[in-house]
């Protein structure tokens, strides 16, 4: 009897145990609150989003492009000099300021403007399923193939397509400005 009893309390215990490890987010539950976070983040900054591309490629300032293959907005500022073409495997250097991590309590704005090093990307062609694990951050890569030299872009950038610490973290990211150059142009 005892060891019955024994036995039944053991599993009980497991049973607790296991149950109360459960409660830990599932990536379904980080998605979902990710797409609340950006839907409110459109709401609360009036932003019309764009299922096609604008015809004459001029957007107004609240107006963003989602990219349908990576779920990446953009809003391109200034196309830059669309007469120096990217070539596949150039740098490209990237500077940002009004980085901003909406989901969460973070109210500082990042920003790499004014340092003395950009960061680096090393163009391997559009955004696609083989070319997404070629890039550290795949969000900056998706207007790539729309804008030139000096290009200047506003994005909004889910976490999968964003940073290592964004994908660790599951922040999406808001970039108030995001400028390209490319090496061959400098």
């Amino acid at each position: 009897m005892k060891l019955f009893r024994y036995i039944v309390l053991t599993l009980t215990g497991l049973l607790i145990i296991t149950t109360s490890c459960n409660n830990k987010k599932t990536y379904a539950d980080y998605l979902k609150e990710e797409k609340r976070a950006i839907d409110l983040f459109i709401a609360e900054n009036n932003l019309d989003i764009l299922r096609d591309f604008p015809e004459d490629g001029k957007f107004r300032a609240n107006q963003f492009y989602k990219d349908p293959g990576t779920g990446v907005y953009f809003n391109i500022i200034d196309y830059g000099d669309t007469d120096a073409k990217l070539q596949w495997k150039e740098s490209v250097y990237i500077r940002f300021k009004g980085l901003t991590y909406f989901k969460g309590n973070d109210t500082i704005r990042y920003s790499n403007y004014q340092s003395s090093f950009p960061e680096e990307l090393i163009y391997v062609g559009p955004v696609s399923s083989t070319t997404k694990s070629s890039y550290a951050n795949v969000g900056w890569a998706v207007p790539l193939p729309r804008i030139g030299h000096k290009g200047r872009v506003k994005m909004i950038v889910p976490f999968e397509m964003g940073s290592s610490y964004d994908r660790t973290y599951y922040h999406p990211s808001y970039y108030d400005l995001i400028e390209y150059r490319f090496d061959s142009q400098w």
